[in-house]
This record gives structure tokens, C-alpha cells and sequence, in this order.
């Protein structure tokens, strides 16, 4: 295990983000969710924020 100096002295990230999952950037995976959501937001709206 390193500890966190050598950790904060690389220059490298700790998490390597794989590559592969670009391929969901532009595919609508939950798509009828967010059209569910979107239809409530148009009909209900955002609920007030009132500040004390």
C-alpha cells in the first residue's frame, strides 16, 4: 500500500477511466425514464424554494 505522499507526488491518476464506455456517451439507455421525468417537470414544474 503507498501512502498518501507518494500518492500526491505522481503525476498519474490513481483511477484509469476506461476508454470503452464511450460508446454509451450518445446511446439512450433509460430513455422512457427521462421522458417520464421530463413530462413531470412540464406539467408539475420545480417546487418553490423559499429562503428564511
Amino acid at each position: 500500500m503507498k501512502s498518501i505522499k507518494e500518492l500526491n507526488d505522481k503525476k498519474i491518476p490513481i483511477v484509469r477511466i476506461d476508454n470503452s464506455l464511450e460508446k454509451y456517451l450518445k446511446m439512450p439507455i433509460f430513455q422512457d425514464k427521462v421522458d417520464k421525468a421530463n413530462e413531470a417537470l412540464r406539467t408539475i414544474g420545480l417546487p418553490k424554494i423559499t429562503t428564511k
